[in-house]
């Protein structure tokens, strides 16, 4: 798991469940770099790979599981259950701009606005809520197994709840609670943030001035402690604030391994190395146990979204 992930597990609200009684609709949406195309021979072939049951491409009586239809729709039928797969070379909104900007997450925000394509996973027949958790994961599976390198974020209609799609959201989409795939994430919400905004620079300043804290904590470490901090990372006219895992403390700067890609810079991305001046730090935080130290912008940065999401 990477350290982002146990960190919101922590510290970060989950988001609300759906209640049985509101019936919502039972599907999962991926927003797409590209169209996609499709055909029922391809997807029933994709079908019993993930299934584990054969399925035939015709909707013949005698055929118990089978994929009928054409494009942009496919009609699904696994046992008693029946689903709904489309694929439409369109965005999903009607207009992705004003949809992304009601998102005030900036990683979120810039996929929705850059899909170009939609695929969905829908359930068709009727469900009693007892079934919904298995309804859930057959879905999941299927979606899972059409997820490609296209795939930009993941949408939950029932729920309204939205993620980046990465390879953890596709192990959530495979365990036996696919929804955890909007709690799980592996990536830093990046927000809008004016620098001046007083909240913002006492919690920077606080980190800076306790950063001795972090450096003390680091020296001792132990195997089981995680240990990041968050700079800024970027040229003068192309920056961000970004969060990286430390590897090591040395002459006035931090070394350590990027934990999520970034927004807008295109020359690095999750995973790599980098080195950034103390000058540059944003933000500090180590575990010790369940126990989590500093990460003082964090709050911040939930309060100010919140503050957004609530108009």
């Amino acid at each position: 798991m990477r350290f982002w992930s146990w960190l919101r597990r922590v510290i970060l609200n989950r988001p609300p469940r759906p209640s049985a009684k509101q019936k919502p609709l039972i599907a999962f949406v991926l927003f797409l770099s590209e169209p996609r195309s499709m055909d029922s021979t391809t997807l029933a072939e994709i079908a019993t790979d993930t299934l584990g049951v054969t399925f035939r491409d015709d909707d013949r009586e005698e055929n118990e599981n089978f994929v009928a239809g054409s494009p942009p729709s496919f009609v699904l039928k696994y046992g008693d259950d029946c689903f709904l797969i489309n694929t439409f070379p369109r965005p999903y909104m009607d207009d992705p701009i004003r949809a992304g900007e009601q998102i005030p997450e900036l990683r979120l925000r810039k996929l929705i606005v850059d899909h170009e394509a939609w695929l969905s996973v829908d359930l068709l027949s009727d469900a009693h809520p007892r079934d919904l958790a298995r309804l859930y994961r057959i879905i999941g599976k299927l979606t899972a197994a059409l997820a490609d390198e296209d795939c930009l974020a993941i949408f939950a209609p029932g729920t309204g709840q939205i993620a980046v799609f990465d390879d953890e959201a596709r192990s959530c989409l495979t365990s036996p609670d696919p929804l955890s795939v909007f709690e799980n994430a592996s990536y830093p919400a990046v927000v809008p943030v004016s620098r001046d905004d007083p909240r913002i620079k006492a919690a920077v300043a606080r980190a800076r001035r306790t950063w001795r804290e972090f450096e003390a904590a680091f020296e001792q470490r132990r195997p089981d402690q995680n240990f990041a901090a968050k700079a800024r990372i970027g040229t003068a006219d192309c920056f961000e604030y970004m969060w990286l895992t430390v590897t090591g403390i040395e002459n006035g700067y931090i070394y350590g391994k990027l934990d999520n890609d970034p927004v807008e810079l295109t020359t690095i991305r999750c995973g790599d190395r980098v080195r950034v001046a103390l000058r540059d730090l944003n933000d500090w935080l180590y575990t010790d146990g369940q126990k989590v130290h500093g990460g003082f912008t964090i709050d911040v940065l939930r309060r100010i979204q919140e503050e957004m999401q609530s108009g």
